[in-house]
């Protein structure tokens, strides 16, 4: 069978982590949480990265320091693609904003790119979470140019494409900062966990803080604010309304040695996809921009969307496991029909992706052969 995904933790990565519990480490985040922020921000190209409980408590923590840099006098808007993940969007409505979708860009899957230049040059948006799905970069020279000259936080949520490239840089680079996540089936895994990673001191300690509770021990001002407040003891000294959203010694053990096999990952995984799309037939979109894709899965969009129940049922018949292209278009999930929700357009290019497409899992334990296997049905569907 043709797994959605298969667990990058290997054998060898738990026998590892075993013969490291004997030794009767600690446990609760320490010092190799620090050692894999390090790690990881050297081999993505930031200053600092801040390891979190998922790359949902990423995309909550990096929204709400977002949120908290904007000046304009209204509610806080935030701008998404209508085909991403729940929680580009829901950790802005928990915390109050308004939710503009826009539509998606055919070749990439992100955002398009028209929509929400015209809606920054406006002023319409305070924030936009740039979404790069299935491992495409939904990055442009517009969007970022734009952006900055209109006073737009850009934020990326990079939970699906580690490693993917805009231009020579790593996608996960550019703006305020950038979330990971290392769940199963991503490119690499620490069982559940995730990251942001930044560029700035003073905001990777703002994270540090919310992660942890509040706590001032968690700062590298911690003299400072125990100077503050000397009235209060400064083992319990709280000075941000933070959560907990640690990670554990755990989760960074196998986070370092997954890292060192992350960039073999993306070969295999951009492997498939090539010999994917170079074979796949013409009634697919096959026109994707695949320049510095890191590919998370393959995507299978039909140009007519009434070949979805061939497809379907081909993929059953294959036994291999499919999804829906992420969550299809957002605007139709139930949690979302709410005022602080509007759309920039009637969201053509998501309505298609949602009734023509679907996606099968990519990853090491695919081959070559399987996708050879898998084309071959697609192409006697004729």
């Amino acid at each position: 069978m043709w797994r959605l995904a298969e667990d990058t933790i290997s054998t060898k990565d738990l026998e590892a982590l075993a013969d490291w519990l004997k030794t009767n480490p600690r446990l609760t985040q320490g010092e190799l949480v620090r050692e894999f922020e390090a790690a990881w921000s050297n081999w993505l190209g930031r200053a600092d990265s801040v390891m979190v409980t998922s790359g949902t408590s990423a995309n909550f923590l990096l929204t709400l320091a977002a949120l908290r840099r904007v000046t304009s006098k209204r509610r806080p808007r935030l701008g998404a693609a209508a085909v991403t993940w729940s929680t580009n969007v829901t950790p802005a409505l928990l915390l109050g904003a308004d939710i503009v979708l826009f539509d998606v860009d055919r070749r990439t899957l992100g955002v398009s790119a028209d929509q929400v230049c015209e809606a920054m040059a406006a002023r319409e948006i305070d924030i936009l979470f740039i979404t790069h799905l299935l491992g495409f970069n939904a990055l442009t020279a517009e969007i970022v140019a734009t952006a900055a000259a209109n006073d737009v936080i850009l934020i990326e949520d990079c939970c699906e494409s580690h490693g993917a490239r805009f231009g020579p840089a790593k996608v996960g680079t550019f703006g305020l900062g950038g979330t990971f996540s290392f769940y199963f089936g991503h490119h690499m895994s620490t069982i559940e966990g995730g990251v942001i990673s930044v560029d700035d001191a003073e905001l990777a300690d703002e994270l540090r803080l919310l992660r942890a509770h509040g706590l001032a021990r968690e700062s590298s001002h911690f003299a400072a604010y125990a100077e503050l407040w000397p009235d209060i003891d400064s083992k319990f000294l709280f000075v941000e309304a933070g959560l907990n959203f640690r990670s554990t010694e755990i989760n960074a053990f196998l986070g370092l040695r997954q890292l060192q096999k992350l960039d073999g990952f993306i070969d295999a995984r951009n492997r498939n996809l090539s010999a994917f799309l170079e074979h796949a037939p013409d009634w697919l979109w096959r026109d994707f921009k695949t320049a510095g894709v890191s590919s998370f899965a393959l995507p299978l969009v039909a140009h007519d969307h009434r070949r979805i129940d061939q497809m379907r049922r081909l993929v059953d018949k294959l036994r291999i496991e499919s999804r829906p292209v992420v969550a299809g278009n957002l605007a139709k999930q139930p949690f979302m029909h709410r005022s602080e929700v509007s759309s920039w357009s009637n969201l053509e290019m998501a309505a298609h992706i949602d009734r023509a497409g679907m996606y099968v899992g990519n990853g090491h334990h695919v081959t070559v052969e399987a996708v050879d296997e898998l084309v071959d049905g697609l192409t006697r569907m004729g």
